[in-house]
């Protein structure tokens, strides 16, 4: 690894710190309740972020490489991340009733409408939109959880470019001699 953050924390950071942004302290009061969190988590929070897959994503063709002088580096791989951002039901310390949830879950809506993409800390940007997922597949999910159904916004993230650690010596050319003469 070259140094940097992984592509795949560093836009579920992103996603976290718009959500604290807009939803502090006016929905959650406190920034530390909204969390990259799975949502079996016994943790006291209110909003959860969880990421539920990660697709490839090969509409969005990444061509050429990059490097120095003399390495080149193999294009990245281009990633479709899904999450789920939810609320906590069972927030044990002041409970949670069921309007202040819709009004959580309606400013989590809006948000993500105003904002159709993440600046990550890297300096780059990652498209946001909403999953049409079904109702199926919104309880399977769930069960999966051993939880039962719960209101949800579902989230697509894309592309998110992961870096390659692949590399090639290369020589590059550095004169050319055509050879030209005159007949």
């Amino acid at each position: 690894m070259d140094g940097s953050q992984p592509e795949i924390l560093l836009t579920g950071r992103s996603l976290l710190e718009l959500l604290r942004d807009s939803l502090c302290p006016g929905y959650v009061r406190d920034r530390d309740s909204i969390l990259l969190t799975p949502p079996w988590e016994e943790e006291d929070y209110r909003v959860g972020i969880y990421l539920y897959d990660i697709q490839d994503y090969s509409q969005a063709v990444v061509s050429g490489a990059e490097g120095g002088e003399n390495v080149l580096r193999f294009p990245p791989k281009a990633l479709e991340l899904s999450y789920m951002l939810f609320c906590n039901e069972k927030h044990r310390f002041g409970g949670v009733k069921r309007e202040e949830i819709q009004g959580v879950l309606n400013e989590i809506v809006r948000t993500l409408h105003d904002h159709s993409s993440l600046e990550r800390e890297d300096g780059e940007t990652v498209g946001i939109s909403f999953l049409r997922e079904s109702v199926e597949f919104k309880i399977r999910l769930w069960g999966s959880f051993s939880q039962p159904l719960q209101p949800a916004v579902y989230l697509r993230a894309a592309p998110v470019l992961v870096a390659s650690a692949r590399t090639r010596r290369i020589s590059r050319v550095k004169e050319r001699d055509y050879g030209v003469e005159k007949m």
